[in-house]
């Protein structure tokens, strides 16, 4: 169900026009419907805007409201919340149609607003759609600034935690280049140790030939010899199993002062000159202790491998042998 007059305008505005009662408190109960012709002749309204604009009834202000098109009809259902705000009659109302970059307006035609019973009624005040259009449309673009500024704030969080957090990874980074630093100089210390020792083998080898000689042309000082070079090996043997047995000694000894040195860290802050001298002595230790051994040495969670071990190392990538991964589970033989 709908209230729709049926008018018929035309621009050349000889007709006498009609009268259109609307009335306050209604609300889209009036659509009004114009045919319009061009002096009698049906106006083709394609690609063409249209709007009703009527003069209140008390002459300061008017109601300026969009209209849809089709073939010659423009329609329009009022908004009778603005237009009648104020009750009276206006003899003021027509359509305005541009097109082409023209402007036309019918003839004249009245409208009679009828006053409500009801309080309440808006204040007189002018009532355009493209105005108001303008200024949801501004309202809206204070909304979408408003939200993209809470999205840049976000944005500008995330941007500094995502610095901090790169800023810990650099410090993480440096720290594994110190400690790989320090691994490659006790590296060049071991391979050092080991020429020292290619060479007394060469000197040693030298003195078995000389006194393998001797021993040809002294029998009985060979089998001397022999009796205490057996003696001699026998006592090696000995001063190794007390070697091994010291070198068990070191490791607890570094794994106890390890677990001291955590203790001092728990109530004094890691930062503590002596708490790290004695870490970096544990750690000093227990790398002599794996050399020593030739065999990996476990310290809390920290394993010290010794020099013969490393098959390769490149980057962050340290091979080893008589080794092997299975998950998170990494064996060490």
């Amino acid at each position: 169900m709908s209230n729709t007059r049926t008018l018929e305008l035309d621009i050349s505005k000889e007709g006498t026009g009609t009268c259109v009662k609307v009335g306050q408190g209604d609300d889209g109960g009036t659509t009004i419907k114009a045919l319009i012709y061009d002096n009698g002749a049906e106006f083709e309204l394609s690609g063409a805007t249209a709007w009703l604009v009527v003069l209140l009834p008390n002459k300061r202000n008017y109601y300026r409201g969009q209209c849809s098109v089709s073939g010659n009809a423009v329609t329009i259902t009022v908004d009778e919340s603005k237009l009648c705000s104020v009750p009276g009659y206006t003899d003021e109302a027509y359509f305005t149609i541009t097109k082409s970059g023209k402007t036309y307006s019918t003839e004249r035609f009245a409208i009679e607003i009828l006053r409500s019973a009801l309080d309440g009624q808006k204040p007189a005040q002018s009532w355009d759609d493209a105005v108001q259009d303008l200024i949801d449309r501004g309202n809206a673009a204070v909304n979408k600034a408003n939200s993209a500024a809470s999205a840049a704030n976000s944005a500008a969080n995330a941007a500094n935690t995502a610095a901090s957090n790169a800023n810990g990874k650099a410090t993480a980074a440096q720290q594994a280049a110190e400690a790989a630093n320090s691994a490659a100089s006790a590296a060049n210390t071991a391979k050092a140790n080991a020429d020292k020792a290619t060479t007394a083998a060469n000197n040693a080898a030298s003195a078995a030939n000389t006194a393998k000689a001797n021993a040809d042309k002294a029998t009985a000082s060979a089998n001397t010899a022999k009796t205490a070079a057996d003696t001699a090996a026998s006592n090696a043997n000995a001063a190794a199993a007390r070697a091994n047995g010291a070198a068990d000694d070191a490791t607890a000894a570094a794994q106890n002062a390890l677990n001291i040195a955590n203790s001092i860290a728990s109530i004094k802050p890691p930062s503590d000159a002596e708490v790290e001298e004695l870490r970096k002595a544990n750690e000093i230790l227990a790398s002599a202790v794996a050399e020593l051994q030739d065999k990996y040495v476990l310290i809390g969670e920290t394993a010290y491998v010794p020099p013969t071990r490393v098959t390769s190392y490149s980057g962050e990538t340290l091979a080893l042998a008589q080794s092997g991964v299975s998950g998170e589970t990494a064996t060490l033989n």
